[in-house]
């Protein structure tokens, strides 16, 4: 599977940062992953998600899944056998769509082939780039036979 990760702003420097980097360069000897940064929105809560969403959408590519604390809870094992399933039915890639500060636009959940909850805990977006890269990489691991995933 190639994966694209899209998220609005940049990280900073520190932890969550070089964990990010940590994640994306492991997934990257598994599968191809490209981390794609987009603009935060200005105005009104809705005039940023609505620019925001904007600027997802079109760096997306392939199957689109939001990821929003309304979508589908998943296990690791049962995210990677629908990982596996979606290849047989010819989806090679997968664009993940992580909003700003504001949240995703209903729109652009809406719009999205699937909506994925990382947690349901309210996570900032920062957080869950790196909890969305590193289960990437579990995903992987576990489509591969590597033993990183114990559960």
């Amino acid at each position: 599977m190639r994966w694209r990760l899209l998220a609005v702003g940049r990280i900073g420097r520190g932890f969550l940062k070089r964990g990010c980097e940590h994640y994306a360069a492991r997934l990257a000897k598994l599968a191809p992953v490209e981390v794609i940064e987009v603009r935060e929105g200005r105005g009104s809560p809705e005039a940023v998600r609505a620019a925001e969403a904007d600027a997802l959408r079109a760096r997306a590519d392939g199957l689109l899944v939001a990821l929003d604390e309304r979508g589908r809870s998943w296990t690791t094992s049962a995210l990677a056998e629908h990982v596996a399933a979606l290849e047989l039915r010819g989806v090679s890639r997968i664009s993940l769509a992580i909003g700003g500060a504001e949240g995703l636009d209903v729109a652009l959940r809406d719009a999205a082939d699937e909506v994925w909850r990382l947690s349901d805990l309210t996570l900032p977006h920062d957080l869950a780039r790196l909890v969305t890269l590193e289960q990437l990489y579990r995903i992987e691991t576990v489509r591969a036979g590597h033993p990183y995933h114990r559960g």
